[in-house]
């Protein structure tokens, strides 16, 4: 059943990406035209961080322009979000493959899921990233630590094509429904490419979410365990050591990600960017995001943050579910964090969250990422 959804989910993105690049050679008058796109805000950082709220928020402005999971599911032909009939039509479409969780028995897979990472309109742009091959949970699923799928993610080298593809897709979506102010992005998995990223949008506005890395370590662990589960037999003796092998490189995957991070910072302190703390955006979720207009000198409006409490009254958390989760499962403790992630946590977890330039990197000898030793960043 594992093979049957990797096999589902490659074939249908490989339909999608030879669909968009179809389209756009079609209409070659959409790269032609003299359009450039809004300057982009850019949702990054790591993962379980406040990200997907923060995003969610930000949507909310009238003036943006946010991904809707439909249109990067289904992406041919682009429609206009005005397009209601059209809107309905997709979405009623998009029925099938929870459909086909259902059928497969995998409605409980399908819960947790959706109390891991809630199901809402707006998805972040790593759903159309999957088009490419760039899906970080196939990585988890290899039958070697050493596979070649999960090195090909990790470097950073030649990944051009990716955000080549993804500016092709923005600028087919721009073609038909432009914003009037500035498109909103939303992946942390921005963050192991960002030079290539920076490329391709110059102008991008970046804002980076963080948290307490004991608790984004263990909840990113946890949710790598759920999405991995419906791929693995319930019934076989091993799936426990399946599930910790996926936590063991997911672990290793944001390994990666937090030193790219600090490097990408150490080596451009002038880029735009603004940090958020997740503790700031729970208690005071409206304020934050007004602090990131004002940083970047966007519009406000009344409508938009009226539009962002209705938002939030909504939107609880835990609304589509909780799922729970410890350091313990990590293999991790507080003292193996602090060591190896010691110039993070001087950036951005410190009173004053500045960059500490002169901070040396120190490993720790965590069995969990040892394993799988990441390469090189300097």
């Amino acid at each position: 059943m594992g093979r049957h959804l990797v096999c589902t989910i490659l074939e249908r993105n490989y339909k999608n990406s030879k669909l968009v690049l179809n389209y756009m050679a079609s209409h070659p008058e959409v790269k032609m035209a003299n359009n450039p796109l809004p300057h982009p805000l850019v949702v990054c950082g790591m993962p379980r961080t406040g990200s997907t709220l923060l995003y969610n928020l930000l949507a909310c402005d009238p003036a943006c322009r946010a991904l809707l999971y439909a249109e990067m599911a289904q992406p041919v032909p682009p429609l206009a979000r005005s397009d209601t009939t059209g809107q309905m039509q997709r979405n009623n479409s998009l029925q099938g493959f929870r459909e086909m969780f259902i059928t497969l028995g995998l409605n409980g897979h399908l819960r947790n899921m959706r109390a891991s990472h809630p199901q809402l309109p707006y998805e972040e742009d790593l759903y159309f990233l999957y088009h490419t091959g760039y899906n970080w949970l196939h990585t988890m699923l290899a039958s070697h630590d050493d596979n070649e799928l999960l090195m090909w993610l990790e470097n950073d080298i030649n990944k051009k094509f990716i955000y080549e593809y993804h500016k092709i897709f923005i600028q087919m979506l721009n073609s038909i429904d432009a914003p009037s102010s500035h498109w909103l992005f939303k992946t942390p998995y921005h963050t192991l490419y960002l030079d290539e990223f920076m490329h391709h949008y110059p102008s991008a506005m970046l804002i980076m979410t963080h948290r307490r890395l004991d608790d984004a370590l263990a909840s990113m662990s946890r949710s790598a365990s759920v999405y991995a589960a419906p791929y693995f037999d319930n019934n076989k003796a091993d799936t426990a050591i399946d599930i910790q092998t996926v936590v063991k490189r997911i672990l290793h995957l944001l390994d990666t990600l937090i030193h790219r991070l600090v490097k990408f910072r150490r080596n451009h302190p002038y880029i735009p960017c603004f940090d958020v703390q997740y503790d700031d955006l729970l208690a005071h979720p409206i304020n934050t995001v007004r602090r990131i207009y004002n940083h970047f000198n966007l519009s406000w409006s009344e409508e938009f943050e009226t539009t962002m409490s209705a938002w939030l009254r909504d939107n609880p958390q835990g609304k589509q579910g909780r799922n729970s989760y410890t350091l313990d499962n990590c293999e991790m403790t507080l003292d193996d964090i602090e060591l190896r992630y010691n110039e993070y946590i001087s950036m951005f977890l410190g009173s004053q969250h500045s960059l500490n330039i002169g901070c040396s990197m120190t490993k720790s000898a965590d069995s969990m990422i040892h394993s799988l030793e990441s390469p090189s960043e300097k």
